[in-house]
């Protein structure tokens, strides 16, 4: 194969590879979901280190996000490692965040209450584009933290 084929067949394969790069992430940020639609999807690309089984109880943990520090408090109640009950405290000082935490923790529970918590990983919620990020924070804290209940009983 002659330089010239090869830099064309490389380039052909950096713009495929571009193509589906950006189809997913439009598939992604623009699907059927709107803004303000809540949702509960897996993320292919965040990975879970804990997977059940979970001891059942009430479980707290601060899950963080952002690059400012921001993080936001979470409290459920696991039975056979489902979600039966969620709090979501709001822990934001400005106005806007405090806005945008308040709409998400007043969503979350007909999101993921009834929901295994091995299959809950918040996208989008009431809006929110990052606060998901401190809940699913929180949630991993909570399946460690009910995991290692779980191994010493």
């Amino acid at each position: 194969m002659s330089p010239l084929s090869r830099k064309f067949t490389t380039a052909l394969v950096g713009i495929a590879a571009t193509t589906v790069i950006v189809g997913c992430t439009d598939t992604a940020t623009n699907g059927a979901s709107s803004p303000s639609t809540s949702t509960a999807s897996h993320s292919p690309t965040r990975s879970s280190t804990n997977r059940g089984p979970y001891k059942d109880g009430a479980y707290s943990a601060d899950g963080e996000y952002g690059t400012r520090g921001s993080s936001i408090g979470v409290s459920l109640t696991l039975k056979n490692g489902e979600i039966s009950a969620v709090d979501v405290t709001p822990h934001a000082t400005d106005e806007t965040s405090l806005g945008l935490q308040t709409r998400f923790a007043e969503a979350v529970p007909t999101v993921v209450v009834g929901k295994d918590i091995d299959d809950v990983d918040l996208d989008r919620v009431a809006g929110n584009s990052h606060t998901p990020d401190g809940f699913n924070d929180a949630i991993e804290r909570i399946k460690a933290e009910a995991s290692e209940r779980m191994t010493r009983s």
